[in-house]
């Protein structure tokens, strides 16, 4: 009972606004190796079937409302019942009757029982929304993606598209590293990880990317600590690869927090490294993992949407990797996707143009703007690059040959690049670079 009382404390956690990795770090520290996957296992698939999960529930509760702490219940419950083959039928509905009966709401033990046995006799009638007269909701319940969403991938990329992304589900635990080369090369970190008993297959793009499985906590391992390696994604490296970063240039990164992005670029050997980072406690984080990895660079708390006029045309690069929705993460942050409204997109989006727009005036002439994402949709991506390039008529697009490697070059449209988890096999990032004319 033990995993599945911590899975649903997870959920409540995680319903109150709590990040998913801290909550489940937090919860899961200390328990045994068998128990410690399940919970995580529970959490995470819950969550990623949240809303077909919640409309199996309420299709056979006929309930007008149910107490938070009993729909988690009932949530792990059903989900047990639909997705984990391994566990018996009695177990899903037993060991949650068993919570229930512990908790304060120990009345609706019976009723807890009775939905379950349900689902478990009845799941194949239920009535879902039917793809033809309902296609986003279709998606959305199938999925569970807001509706929102569902409808604004209909709309930008169609239907079929839209549910080969929506449908995506990565199928191995893979975490991805990078190699610290300020501290390590790669032959030696391979040997060191064999050595500790990991497993790992090489990046699909990069070089110095590794995924290595079944990992629930890098940060544990000494290799980490010592800073020879750290934890990034491989898209989160292709937009440092895109900036095409040269010794001696003078290079800022204006959303740096935690830092990953330009603890890469400090491989290239710049001359000058600043970070900035609107949070104070973001920027202090940002400098514990500089100090670990052995980055140089200068660190500042400095909101990218008020203009500098110290820092107007000193960088060669400058990196916008821009506050967004976050919707290319999806497929392995499940709780996202619960966070964010249409009406929080348009935000955004203005928050975008913002930070674009003053950070232009920070390039030299001849020098050149990063702007990425790790979102899939077009008003945040293509449309805000080629707003960009309207507003900001001294820049034009530079097209992304200098850094990506072959494979998909081929893919970049109008000076950008979308990258997308079911087609790519990474996260779904935006990435798009523009150089400043050079004056007359």
């Amino acid at each position: 009972m033990k995993s599945r009382k911590i899975a649903v404390e997870i959920l409540a956690e995680v319903e109150e606004g709590a990040y998913l990795n801290l909550a489940v770090k937090k919860h899961l520290k200390g328990l045994e190796e068998q128990k410690r996957r399940f919970a995580a296992a529970l959490v995470y698939t819950t969550l990623e079937n949240l809303l077909r999960i919640d409309y199996v529930i309420d299709y056979f509760a006929k309930a007008n409302r149910i107490h938070r702490y009993v729909r988690n219940v009932l949530r792990i419950g059903v989900c047990q019942l639909m997705f984990f083959e391994s566990v018996p039928v009695s177990a899903a509905v037993n060991e949650s009757v068993k919570l229930i009966a512990a908790s304060k709401k120990r009345q609706l033990k019976g009723f807890v029982n009775a939905v379950l046995r349900n689902v478990a006799e009845h799941l194949g009638e239920v009535a879902y929304p039917a793809r033809e007269q309902d296609p986003a909701g279709f998606l959305s319940i199938m999925y569970s993606y807001p509706r929102w969403i569902a409808q604004m991938y209909i709309k930008e990329y169609g239907f079929d598209f839209a549910w080969e992304m929506l449908s995506y589900h990565k199928p191995e635990a893979y975490t991805s590293i990078r190699i610290n080369h300020l501290k390590a090369d790669k032959e030696s970190l391979q040997r060191k990880l064999e050595g500790r008993g990991l497993h790992f297959i090489p990046g699909q793009y990069v070089s110095d990317c590794l995924y290595i499985k079944n990992i629930s906590s890098v940060d544990e391992l000494d290799l980490y600590r010592k800073g020879l390696l750290t934890v990034q994604g491989e898209s989160s490296m292709l937009v440092c690869r895109a900036a095409d970063v040269q010794p001696g240039d003078r290079v800022l990164d204006v959303c740096a927090a935690p830092g990953g992005k330009t603890a890469y670029l400090a491989e290239r050997k710049p001359a000058y490294l600043q970070a900035w980072d609107l949070h104070e406690h973001r920027v202090q984080l940002m400098q514990e993992n500089f100090t670990r990895l052995g980055v140089n660079a200068e660190v500042m708390v400095q909101d990218a949407t008020v203009l500098r006029k110290d820092a107007i045309k000193q960088f060669d690069v400058v990196l916008v990797d821009a506050p967004c929705s976050a919707l290319g993460l999806l497929y392995r942050k499940p709780d996202i996707k619960f966070s964010k409204t249409d009406e929080d997109l348009q935000e955004i989006v203005q928050t975008q143009k913002n930070i674009l727009k003053v950070c232009a005036e920070y390039v030299k002439p001849g020098g050149t703007l990063i702007y990425s994402t790790c979102t899939i949709n077009r008003q945040e991506n293509e449309e805000n690059f080629q707003w960009f390039l309207q507003k900001c008529s001294d820049f034009e697009a530079d097209g992304l040959l200098g850094g990506l490697p072959e494979q998909l070059i081929g893919r970049v449209k109008a000076g950008g690049l979308q990258l997308f988890p079911h087609l790519d096999g990474v996260d779904g990032f935006f990435i798009a670079k523009a150089r400043r004319k050079k004056n007359d």
